[in-house]
């Protein structure tokens, strides 16, 4: 969709379904519709070429093949290792991109305590090491760097939009995960984990400007989430929103965050630089951090 305010740029709202397993939105505004046109090709392409790097559902994708081989990987791929391992460290575990090992664990029900006590003491080991750009794998563990690699494209593809000249202001949002840049701020609303349908009051509502957004949650997406640190399937919290300098911080964080205890989130978002957190556990309670009031635009706390 497009318009033009009088006197003003061009802008443009885009919706693509199928990318990365949900929808995509793109906003963009510039100086003509051909630049805002190129922005929105230069964001789609750099999509397409990254999402066959990290797709483990793709038997051809990069990690499928170095999962199954080895071998040498593309700077993008060694990356994202990178930043993964760091994360799960710093996090202490609660990010943990080999968190698919008990997801298949306790598919078929309860696991046999030996089982999931091998898993959890795997889990706690480094999973690869990565020098001049050689990866080092230390683990059998499947690796799924879902809640890394989509804020990592998203990243990518907003800062490729934002390379074409005479763009202002650039949106990316992959599945409710965004990065935004310019000079527009943008409005986003939080939806309440207890009534998630489009026509309920939001429980909170941010606004951003040049910064990641990503929200996690045991109702998103009905997903089932486990502490890597125990083994155990979690449920205390149902909501983490998370503004962050860039899209693959928030992403991160946010998985961290429905893991940890609030007192332990509201603690490593405060120590970490440009981080905000918006916490809903499962009996209501709310919970912000210090720099949360900088983008709040409704009571949330």
């Amino acid at each position: 969709m497009w318009w033009k305010r009088p006197g003003r740029d061009f802008a443009k709202v885009a919706h693509f379904e199928g990318v990365l397993g949900t929808a995509l939105e793109f906003q963009a505004s510039g100086e003509s519709e051909a630049i805002v046109d190129a922005a929105e090709r230069a964001a789609l392409a750099e999509i397409d070429r990254l999402e066959p790097i990290f797709n483990r559902y793709r038997t051809d994708s990069e990690l499928s093949r170095w999962e199954e081989t080895g071998g040498d990987v593309s700077p993008e791929f060694a990356e994202v290792l990178a930043s993964a391992e760091a994360w799960r460290v710093c996090t202490g575990g609660a990010f943990h991109p080999a968190v698919e090992a008990l997801t298949r664990l306790w598919k078929e029900g309860t696991p046999d305590p030996e089982r999931l006590r091998r898993t959890v003491e795997a889990l706690a080991q480094p999973l690869w090491t990565i020098e001049k750009g050689k990866v080092t794998r230390h683990t059998a563990l499947p690796a799924n760097l879902n809640a890394i690699a989509k804020g990592y494209i998203i990243d990518r593809a907003c800062e490729a939009a934002a390379r074409i000249d005479g763009v202002d202001t650039v949106l990316v949002n992959i599945g409710g995960d965004m990065r935004h840049w310019g000079r527009k701020p943008l409005t986003v609303d939080i939806v309440d984990p207890f009534r998630p349908a489009d026509n309920e009051t939001p429980i909170a509502g941010v606004r951003l400007s040049g910064v990641g957004m990503a929200t996690s949650g045991a109702y998103h997406r009905g997903r089932h989430l486990f502490d890597p640190r125990t083994g155990q399937p979690i449920e205390r919290i149902v909501s983490a929103s998370v503004i962050a300098p860039d899209a693959l911080t928030a992403d991160v964080l946010a998985t961290a965050f429905t893991v940890l205890l609030p007192c332990e989130s509201l603690e490593l978002a405060d120590a970490t630089p440009g981080v905000a957190l918006f916490l809903v556990d499962a009996d209501g309670r709310r919970f912000a951090n210090s720099l949360w009031p900088r983008f709040s635009i409704l009571p949330d706390a």
